[in-house]
């Protein structure tokens, strides 16, 4: 493989490894169902999990199958500068029809810490999110963390870390040494990005060295 771990991207649900290969094939299936005869149903997806692990990949993943290919297809949120006048000016923009892509889509990170004063409104919104359109939520803490009110308007998905081997696996394609992949892939604990960051040093380190 001729890119770095950093550039490396899932396009497939094969290019993933772990608990996220299966999300990225559930999340596969939700889109079929979502736009089976042209009918483009409002999508609501939550994807759980701690840091690091594949949530924003599998986010971005799905923004990829939902044919946005233009960044003004999508609006991208921390939870926390979710404010009230945000989620008020989020409905304005979803009722247009987006020339670019085939639905528009409202991302938000660490939706979890989204302020209280936001989050009826927010709730609101979810329930009266137009066709074409999709909200695409991740969140650090567990499904239980989260009130009734939110899991009944989301399909969920509550994401584990993937196995040490399977780390390698992934750090293998990039052509690094061995024990680099074995030390790397060990102490990442689960960790994807922590591990594609020490697997890019690594690479940087040997090139310097020859």
């Amino acid at each position: 493989m001729n890119i770095l771990p950093s550039e490396y991207e899932p396009m497939a649900a094969a290019d993933f490894i772990g608990p996220a290969r299966q999300v990225a094939g559930l999340l596969e299936q939700a889109v079929k169902d979502a736009t089976a005869g042209g009918k483009n149903a409002p999508i609501k997806i939550l994807i759980n999990g701690e840091p690091g692990i594949g949530k924003s990949s599998l986010a971005k993943y799905l923004i990829h199958l939902l044919d946005c290919p233009n960044k003004w297809s999508v609006k991208k949120y921390s939870g926390p500068d979710v404010d009230i006048d945000v989620v008020r000016g989020i409905p304005a923009d979803l009722h247009y029809k987006d020339l670019f892509g085939a639905y528009r889509v409202i991302q938000i990170e660490e939706a979890d810490v989204i302020p209280p004063a936001a989050q009826t409104r927010f709730l609101m919104l979810l329930d009266e999110l137009p066709k074409a359109c999709a909200v695409i939520c991740t969140s650090n803490c567990k499904l239980d963390d989260f009130k009734k009110r939110f899991q009944t308007r989301f399909k969920m998905f509550e994401l584990d870390a993937p196995q040490p081997e399977e780390v390698a696996t992934l750090l293998r394609r990039f052509g690094l040494d061995p024990r680099d992949v074995t030390q790397i892939s060990t102490f990442a604990c689960g960790n994807v990005r922590a591990a594609m960051l020490d697997a890019e040093t690594a690479l940087q380190a040997r090139k310097l060295a020859a």
